[in-house]
C-alpha cells in the first residue's frame, strides 16, 4: 500500500516541475514533504577516476542529506526546469526504480534512482550508474538490508 500512496506523491511532484514555476514556495514544500521522508539519504552516483595504474575506480561519494537535497530541488524548480518520468517500476518490498529526464533549457540529463520507501515515503535513494547494470540488484539488495533492520527495531506478539 505505501507503494501506491507515494506513486500518488511522486507523480503530483514530478508533475509540478512543468517549467511554469507557479505554485508557491509553501505548496512546493508540501509536495517535497510529501514524497520525502525526513531521515533520508542520498547516495549519488559514484564517481569513475582512473587510476595511478591506468585502470578505471569508483570513487564512492558522501551521502546528500534531505536539506541539501531540498536546496538543489528548489533551485532547480525556480529556474523553470522540466522534469518527465520515463518509468516507475516495483522491484521489491517498498522498493522502486525511478528514472527521470531534466530538462534545463538546452540541457538535458536522465537520472536512474533505486528508493526505499518507509511510510509512503523515500528515506534512502541510490542514483544509479546504467553502464554497470549490476548495480540496480545492489541497490535491490541494499534495499533488503534495510528493510530487515526496520523490521526488528518493531517488537511483535510472537
Amino acid at each position: 500500500m505505501s507503494s501506491y500512496q507515494f506513486e500518488l506523491a511522486f507523480r503530483q511532484y514530478v508533475a509540478a516541475f512543468d517549467g511554469t514555476n507557479d505554485l508557491s514556495p509553501a505548496e512546493f514544500k508540501s509536495l517535497f514533504d510529501n514524497v520525502h521522508h525526513k531521515d533520508l539519504n542520498y547516495l549519488p552516483r559514484d564517481e569513475k577516476v582512473i587510476g595511478g595504474d591506468g585502470m578505471m575506480h569508483l570513487k564512492a561519494v558522501t551521502p546528500v542529506t534531505r536539506e541539501e537535497i531540498y536546496q538543489l530541488h528548489s533551485k532547480h524548480y525556480a529556474s523553470g526546469q522540466k522534469v518527465t518520468l520515463i518509468h516507475f517500476r516495483k522491484i521489491g518490498l517498498d522498493c522502486v526504480d525511478i528514472k527521470v529526464r531534466l530538462v534545463n533549457g538546452k540541457e538535458e540529463t536522465t537520472i536512474r534512482v533505486v528508493n526505499t520507501l518507509s511510510n509512503s515515503q523515500v528515506v534512502l535513494s541510490r542514483e544509479i550508474d546504467e553502464s554497470f547494470p549490476l548495480k540496480v540488484i545492489e541497490a535491490k539488495c541494499t534495499n533488503v538490508v534495510y528493510k530487515w533492520k526496520e523490521v526488528g527495531t518493531y517488537q511483535t506478539n510472537m
